[in-house]
């Protein structure tokens, strides 16, 4: 997130996807250096940073979601990110943590301990890890530093927070992904959400998404949450499409053919002028959904392709799939900064 190319890949995939809450991880941004999100659908950003550009986490959360904050917590070394207040008059706390590649299972209790004392209502915890919590379902690598009692020692401070690991809940026995080591050629589930126990009756969906923009895998749960509100928007010009030649053309020829067909003395100007606009509008909003369709099915062609790449690689791992997946990648990436 910190160069305009990702934000503007990423904000792709958030429009599309339409999340109420974003929780992001090794966001790379310094103390005093966060960039402005520019983001009518997320105008709400909280952050967690650090003074050297690593670490980092990020909460961003959507117009659409009234959460009233009563406070935060901030780890100074930008490793988590603590919110907590109420949506819908139900109390809610939101984290998201991004723990170091050592010492990762005492660290990782030490802020969950932390998140216990300060959590209200509902749990989210969401966050890379940098470990499998099952080295068996959660990693392709049959070794691993981390011991099994450590693993069994962090699953009991995960249990006595009252929370669970949504996407294991809804696949007991699946086998899938997060994160891929292009030195060690090994897949691991590293990314996880958890949500509060009682909450979990109320999920309807979660999935792991594709390795689009970044070395990671994005990690989705749906959930019910009542009282959204309906949204109406109005019309507006995207702007985008006069950079287009053959808009700018097609605009100019259907003006010119309204005003010839149109000018008589039995019609007055102020009239005419404001039947353009309508005129005008319609001609837009067809190029723009026509521009949008073609761009929207090349998009999930190459989505289509970079998931049928990835099961291969995850079950063969070689190399020339590897590549394959890779100029894919960097397919969908220069269409998502279009």
């Amino acid at each position: 997130m910190n160069t305009p190319q990702k934000r503007s890949q990423l904000y792709h995939i958030f429009k599309k996807d339409h999340p109420n809450v974003i929780f992001l991880q090794e966001t790379h941004y310094r103390h005093n250096r966060i960039p402005n999100m520019n983001s009518k659908l997320f105008p709400h950003w909280f952050h967690a940073t650090h003074s050297s550009a690593s670490r980092g986490v990020s909460i961003g959360i959507s117009q659409n979601l009234p959460f009233k904050i009563s406070a935060e917590l901030v780890d100074p070394n930008g490793r988590y990110l603590f919110l907590k207040g109420t949506a819908f008059n139900s109390p809610l706390t939101l984290a998201s943590v991004y723990v170091p590649n050592v010492g990762q299972t005492k660290w990782l209790i030490r802020a969950l301990e932390v998140l216990r004392d300060f959590r209200e209502g509902t749990v989210v915890l969401t966050g890379d890890f940098n470990l499998p919590l099952d080295q068996e379902l959660d990693s392709t690598s049959t070794t691993s530093h981390i011991s099994e009692k450590q693993r069994r020692k962090l699953k009991l401070t995960l249990m006595d927070l009252g929370v669970s690991d949504v996407w294991r809940s809804f696949h007991p026995d699946t086998k899938d992904y997060t994160f891929f080591s292009g030195v060690h050629g090994t897949y691991h589930r590293l990314d996880y959400i958890f949500l509060s126990n009682n909450a979990m009756s109320a999920v309807l969906q979660t999935d792991i998404g594709l390795m689009m923009v970044s070395d990671h895998a994005p990690v989705s749960v749906k959930f019910r949450l009542k009282g959204l509100p309906v949204r109406f928007g109005s019309w507006r010009l995207n702007t985008t499409l006069m950079e287009e030649d053959t808009v700018r053309q097609h605009i100019e020829k259907t003006l010119s053919e309204y005003f010839t067909l149109n000018e008589s003395p039995q019609i007055s100007d102020p009239i005419i002028w404001e039947a353009h606009k309508a005129v005008v509008r319609g001609e837009f909003i067809s190029l723009g959904t026509k521009i949008k369709r073609q761009r929207s099915q090349l998009i999930a062609s190459l989505l289509q392709q970079i998931s049928t790449f990835e099961k291969l690689h995850k079950s063969t791992r070689l190399t020339d799939i590897l590549n394959q997946l890779r100029d894919l990648r960097s397919q969908l990436k220069d269409h998502l900064n279009i």
